[in-house]
């Protein structure tokens, strides 16, 4: 496995509430690659801490978890950071009201499984094309769904920002959970909206494509285009193969 990852604060911001994870972990004499991008939502006070604090909980007990493509399992698992990120937001009126999406993507075994909560995204990147593995929980993707919408019109509409999931808001969350064949020679991106936001797909697939044999470089080069093209948000890149080249 060949990764590289960053978090920047952009180029607006002042506090980055991004949080993100790169590691590996043995479960049950298993070899697993976890990944995780988690965006404190803005507009929320202590998003950075609701952020941290998810990662920190994945760090501290993903290996709990007896099969990471279980619905059930893993439903239960992020509750459970859910209810974390609650009880300090009470118990801490500085903390009161902070959030955090999360994209958890753990790699094993020839599968990938991905937890979604939020509209942070995962990627699939090859000589084909860029293809999104995540649906963002959303007002905008809910507007698509319901046919309101052009997709071609989502970047551009004033509540792109607005998401309909996230951790710390309610009692219980509900999470998706995708998995997916691992291919040898395709890259893995997951990110935060400060990168999609202010490239697109194209673009994105175009960097990380040319600097395939570079990972380091292409993560580089997305943040410093996303902070060219404005900067607005924070942002968050991971990326991932099982080569560290494509064909």
């Amino acid at each position: 496995m060949k990764c590289a990852y960053a978090t920047n604060i952009g180029a607006k911001r002042k506090i980055n509430q991004d949080a993100c994870l790169a590691a590996e972990i043995q479960n049950d004499g298993t070899e697993y690659y976890v990944f995780a991008a988690a965006d404190g939502l803005g507009g929320h006070r202590s998003g950075e801490v609701a952020s941290q604090m998810a990662v920190n909980y994945i760090q501290n007990f993903l290996t709990e978890v007896n099969d990471y493509s279980d619905p059930l399992e893993m439903d239960r698992f992020v509750n459970n950071i859910n209810t974390e990120i609650v009880r300090a937001s009470i118990h801490d009126p500085q903390l009161s009201g902070m959030a955090t999406t999360l994209t958890l993507c753990i790699e094993g075994r020839g599968k990938l499984s991905i937890t979604q909560v939020g509209d942070s995204r995962a990627y699939r990147i090859n000589s084909k094309g860029i293809s999104r593995l995540t649906k963002d929980h959303s007002l905008v993707q809910m507007l698509i769904d319901e046919g309101r919408l052009d997709p071609k019109d989502a970047a551009r509409h004033p509540q792109k920002n607005v998401i309909t999931r996230a951790l710390g808001t309610d009692s219980m969350v509900t999470i998706d959970l995708y998995e997916y064949d691992v291919c040898r020679n395709d890259i893995y991106l997951v990110c935060t909206d400060g990168l999609y936001n202010m490239v697109s797909e194209e673009e994105i697939r175009r960097i990380v494509w040319e600097k395939r044999d570079h990972l380091e470089s292409a993560v580089k080069e997305l943040i410093n285009t996303a902070n060219q093209n404005g900067g607005n948000d924070n942002i968050t890149v991971l990326l991932f193969t099982e080569s560290g080249g494509g064909d």
